[in-house]
């Protein structure tokens, strides 16, 4: 009996050993890699394939040669909702290194240790990186308020090169922070992936902005170009200088252009477009901004010849001179009188400066807070080409109407409170994606001069593009950031008057990434994390059925299993003494 004791023990002393040594197997090999090939995966269940990457960045990931490290500043003590945003920083970062080992990351928080080092290390963040803190207001009761800087930014560096990344974009005024949160954590994967793709990139994509007709000054468009000068090459193009608009050009943008484009000049755009490029036209209809105003009791403003019109209509579109005007808008300031203290400015209601909500689940505007158009004007499609998809990015609100020219603009803005009835049209296009081929309106009345300059350069006319991309938007203010008398110009989208920063500079980077690769970091924009709320009437209401259920059922199902357990038991050593 002993002997067979002591054979049971060495058996079960085996399996215990086996089972050791299979976990550990195991373990080793769901962290191990082959090739950069992992030897273990995941089933993303979630409805919205939250913990899935996209492809792009999957692929970015395993073509990393060197080491990415990035820092996360979101660590210490945090509210709740931050806190849930750092766990999803690290979940994502996790799925990063299921790709490649060429990465690591490390949580440091910028405020720990002595206040004086807190100090200098928040002056240095600031004068290096630009990263000031978010300051969040948090009650722990009703009584009790707590006020705390929380770092929501990530900092990557790989070989000598960094990039910032924030995590939280601006959010409009009466936002709740968990939605602002939800936002946050959606565009995680987008947001790391394109600092990745900045990083990485030695071979920038060469964007022309247009000049020689009155287009944007430089000033206005500085804070786009120094955001595109991150990723791009940048370079102006005067049409007169080239026979036809070089191939190596990717992307043409047209800013705002004040001087009618020749026919010549047309058909060089034209013969750009038929060839592969890409084209943004940011165009004004209508000849019309806030300081025509000045002064005057009303004005009167007039049509813009573009020169365009033709190649537009051809292309599935038209910018006729009828403005946009909504009751979801942005404020401007008017005197309203004086008193001692000086002149009295109000903020009003300007349903000229149309506060475009993106309401599409396209990439570019997916996640968007509005944009800020001033004086937009409605875009007409026309020719319903099949071989053209066109998709409507801004809209107005569904209170909004149109007013054709001539009609006369004016400061008044109490008339349209009284006036409301007549705000009756939703959803008037003021962006617009066209992808397809186009087809030329030079194929059927080709110049002589236009086809002696092919010949001489030894260029076939080309009637019918190749899959190519366009972008129509009805303002050409969208991309002009306002320059300041103290500050030399403010950020893209910064309305000062409101004192806030629309999504101008957002929407701009996210159409020209997409115009230039629909295909590449931009995908991860169009994830979507849906946020599921509490309804808390309901739980309060419901409270004593759900605790009935979380504390009653496991202990009535564990009853039942001693019940059955014992009645087993019995019935198993009755036979064996039967």
């Amino acid at each position: 009996m002993p002997q067979l004791e002591k054979k049971h023990r060495n058996q079960s002393l085996v399996q215990f050993a086996l089972a050791v040594a299979l976990l550990v197997i195991i373990n080793v090999l769901a962290n191990a890699r082959i090739g950069g090939t992992a030897l273990y995966g995941a089933w993303d269940l979630t409805e919205d394939k939250r913990f899935t990457l996209t492809d792009n960045t999957a692929e970015q990931l395993e073509n990393l040669e060197e080491r990415l490290t990035i820092r996360i500043l979101l660590t210490g003590k945090l509210p709740a909702n931050y806190e849930r945003l750092k766990e999803k920083v690290s979940d994502l970062l996790l799925d990063f290194s299921s790709y490649t080992n060429n990465i690591e990351w490390e949580f440091s928080d910028p405020l720990s240790g002595d206040p004086e080092i807190v100090r200098d290390r928040q002056r240095q963040l600031q004068e290096d990186f630009g990263i000031v803190p978010v300051t969040v207001y948090s009650a722990a009761t009703a009584a009790e308020r707590s006020l705390n800087a929380v770092y929501p930014y990530a900092v990557l560096t790989y070989g000598t090169r960094q990039r910032v990344v924030p995590f939280l974009a601006p959010s409009l005024p009466g936002m709740s922070e968990i939605r602002r949160i939800n936002q946050a954590e959606s565009l995680l994967e987008y947001n790391l992936s394109r600092a990745i793709e900045g990083l990485t990139n030695n071979d920038k994509p060469l964007i022309g902005f247009t000049m020689g007709h009155g287009e944007l000054p430089g000033i206005n468009t500085i804070d786009l170009v120094r955001n595109l000068r991150e990723d791009y090459d940048l370079g102006p193009v005067n049409l007169d200088s080239f026979a036809l608009i070089p191939n190596d050009i990717e992307l043409l943008i047209v800013a705002k252009p004040t001087i009618p484009f020749s026919d010549f000049e047309a058909f060089k755009l034209d013969q750009y477009i038929m060839n592969g490029g890409k084209v943004l036209w940011a165009v004004d209809a209508v000849s019309m901004d806030l300081d025509s105003l000045q002064g005057r009791n009303e004005f009167y403003p007039q049509p813009y010849s573009t020169g365009l019109e033709d190649i537009f209509f051809k292309y599935g579109f038209r910018l006729p001179p009828v403005l946009a005007l909504d009751l979801s808008n942005t404020k401007i300031a008017m005197a309203t009188g004086r008193s001692a203290e000086g002149t009295n400015i109000t903020l009003v209601d300007f349903p000229y400066h149309v506060k475009s909500i993106p309401r599409e689940d396209h990439p570019v505007v997916k996640n968007l807070d509005p944009v800020d158009l001033r004086f937009p004007t409605v875009i007409e499609s026309v020719s319903d080409d099949p071989d053209v998809k066109k998709t409507v990015l801004l809209t107005t609100s569904p209170r909004s109407r149109r007013q054709r020219l001539p009609s006369p603009i004016d400061l008044d803005a109490q008339k349209f409170s009284l006036d409301l009835d007549r705000f009756d049209e939703e959803a008037l296009p003021l962006a617009m994606l066209l992808e397809g081929s186009f087809t030329s309106p030079y194929a059927n009345r080709l110049r002589k001069e236009n086809e002696a300059m092919l010949r001489e350069n030894g260029i076939a006319f080309k009637a019918k593009s190749e899959p190519t991309r366009m972008m129509i938007i009805a303002d050409g203010d969208v991309l002009s950031n306002e320059v300041g008398k103290q500050n030399p110009y403010y950020p893209l989208g910064f309305n000062k008057f409101e004192k806030f920063q629309y999504a101008n500079k957002t929407f701009m980077l996210n159409a020209i990434e997409y115009l230039l690769n629909p295909n590449g970091v931009i995908g991860a924009r169009g994830k979507e994390v849906k946020l599921r709320l509490t309804d808390k009437e309901a739980a309060v209401a419901n409270a004593t059925s759900w605790r009935l259920l979380n504390i009653g059922l496991p202990l009535l199902l564990l009853a039942l299993f001693g019940l059955g357990f014992n009645f087993v038991r019995k019935r198993r050593y009755a036979k064996k003494r039967a």
